[in-house]
């Protein structure tokens, strides 16, 4: 038996019965959904959740801890005459000027350390940031964007200018400016953090705006898809298909269900050994 305790588990009204009779607890399977975990009793192994939940498991074999990651960079230690502080339990570098260049030395940038973000797309426009500040210090800017971000972003000369923003960034809990552990935590703010990283780079124009925009639609479409599902459950909205129109910011999707998509991959291996 399996108890998945989570922060997401869907507000219940006190009394209210799951659909395995339990209050405030939904299960499938050997999983139980339960709410966020309360209290753990030593003497009898027994754990109780939130939102009064009925389910109180005991002789408990094994808990794990499913806290998150921290970033560690073995490559970089008291030899390299670098500043770099990475805290364990803090999930935050710094200093870092707008999370990606090393505040003291720009010359240094860390990409894809901000998470709950549409990955490859983001760091794309990372690198485009860091190779464009690069050439331009250079005195070798790619002429061919010149024209095409007029109001385009510099990383300040000052060192102190940059020393200071990177300090107010890493006690400022990310945009949810909660928590330290959520600096580095993006997910709607993603699409304004790719904007900038665009001007940082000299190509924001209409037509990458419009490419930022429908990847904001589909990545909305994908999230509500799985909103409510069960963890562990049916995952049938991983296999959806999308076809973008970037002109026009709009997605057409094609829903796909597991059992067709195992035939789908099916006939695909079959076409391709045929090919072959």
């Amino acid at each position: 038996k399996v108890f998945l305790s989570d922060t997401s588990f869907p507000t219940a009204q006190d009394g209210e019965e799951g659909s395995d009779g339990k209050r405030n607890c939904l299960s499938m399977g050997n999983i139980d959904w339960v709410p966020k975990t309360l209290s753990f009793n030593e003497k009898d192994s027994s754990i109780h959740f939130d939102q009064l939940c009925s389910n109180r498991p005991n002789d408990i074999d094994v808990i794990i801890f499913c806290s998150g990651y921290d970033y560690q960079f073995p490559f970089i230690n008291e030899k390299s005459n670098l500043e770099l502080k990475v805290v364990p339990g803090e999930r935050r570098v710094s200093p870092l000027y707008e999370q990606l260049w090393h505040a003291q030395y720009p010359n240094i940038a860390f990409i894809g350390l901000q998470h709950s973000v549409v990955p490859f797309p983001f760091f794309e426009f990372q690198a485009e940031a860091i190779a464009h500040q690069l050439l331009k210090r250079m005195g070798k800017s790619d002429s061919h964007m010149d024209s095409c971000c007029a109001n385009e972003y510099q990383v300040p000369l000052s060192l102190e200018e940059r020393m200071d923003a990177a300090e107010h960034d890493a006690n400022s809990g990310g945009p949810k400016g909660a928590r330290v552990q959520d600096t580095h935590f993006l997910g709607s703010w993603q699409w304004d953090a790719c904007k900038v990283y665009a001007k940082y780079g000299g190509i924001l124009s209409e037509s990458v705006e419009k490419y930022i925009n429908t990847n904001k639609l589909i990545y909305d479409d994908s999230n509500n898809s799985r909103k409510g599902s069960f963890p562990g459950g049916p995952d049938d909205y991983r296999y959806s298909s999308y076809v973008r129109d970037d002109e026009n910011e709009s997605f057409s999707r094609y829903p796909v269900t597991m059992a067709n998509a195992d035939v789908a991959q099916s006939r695909n291996e079959k076409t391709l050994l045929s090919e072959i």
